[in-house]
């Protein structure tokens, strides 16, 4: 028996041959690297990206949940705040700042810092380098970013500061960056270099009649400039994500025992402050 020629064989593969490098070229001319982020603490994090890049880290996230009591508050509405007295709460507003979370006895900030234009000892204008987590915070339900915050893991407390640090009061409004919280705000928080910016301003209506002329409760240097509040709980942040936070303002606890028939509003003031702790608090 003859063996099989082998010519027709080999002619039929050789085209094949001969375009098998022009082939995989062609491959991996289209292949182009995917850019994603590789870091996995990042919230972004992607496995299968080629080259690093673009990298958005974990925020800092706060909820405001403003309550009555029990009662989901609403401006304007009528509340009794203690057995047949009643009031409303057309306004309030508040800075917060120098956020800080306790980690097995070590205290850790956000990591954003901005330089703002201060008023100097000598009336001139000088540059700061500040901590960039301040918050304006109003009175409806809102959620605010507080700044970047990469550690994770327990935390066993928040603190904030209600007002803002002495150094910021230092801080000129108007060369603040556009929508900054330092930034001129319709409610005419700033009160000129002398008194510096205020904490808390309230503005209530000491009873339902239709006639009553509300009151305004400006909260600011020199009778009160800031206080520093803790919260302690099991605060837990898991790696790549935002570590969310809710804060509890319940202004049942800001008006507690405060007596608004007696147009004492010092005395108001006094108690209301005395009152931040438990009317401002953070939840797990």
């Amino acid at each position: 028996m003859k063996p099989t020629p082998r010519q027709p064989f080999l002619q039929n593969i050789t085209p094949f041959i001969f375009w098998v490098p022009f082939v995989l070229l062609s491959l991996t001319a289209c292949f182009e690297p995917r850019e994603g982020c590789l870091d996995i603490e990042a919230t972004n994090f992607d496995a299968a990206a080629d080259n690093n890049c673009c990298c958005t880290y974990p925020a800092l996230r706060l909820s405001l949940l403003p309550r009555f009591d029990t009662l989901v508050w609403k401006p304007d509405t009528a509340y009794e705040y203690a057995p047949g007295r009643w009031f409303r709460l057309h306004q309030a507003v508040f800075y917060l700042s120098d956020f800080q979370l306790v980690q097995n006895g070590t205290t850790l900030t956000v990591s954003d810092t901005l330089s703002l234009s201060v008023l100097g000892a000598a009336g001139d204008t000088l540059r700061e380098v500040f901590t960039n987590d301040f918050q304006l915070i109003r009175r409806t339900a809102e959620n605010y970013t507080v700044g970047t915050f990469r550690p994770s893991g327990a935390f066993e407390s928040v603190r904030f500061r209600v007002g803002l640090p002495d150094a910021a009061q230092r801080v000129i409004p108007a060369l603040t960056p556009d929508g900054h919280p330092l930034r001129p705000q319709n409610e005419g928080l700033w009160r000129g270099p002398d008194t510096g910016y205020v904490a808390l301003k309230l503005v209530v209506s000491r009873d339902t009649m239709p006639g009553t002329v509300p009151d305004t409760l400006v909260f600011s240097r020199p009778d009160f400039a800031s206080v520093v509040l803790q919260s302690d709980a099991a605060y837990l942040h898991e790696s790549g994500f935002d570590f969310s936070l809710k804060l509890l303002a319940d202004f049942r606890e800001l008006f507690r025992d405060v007596d608004l028939t007696t147009g004492d509003i010092p005395a108001w003031k006094a108690r209301i402050v005395a009152n931040l702790p438990k009317a401002l608090r953070v939840l797990p």
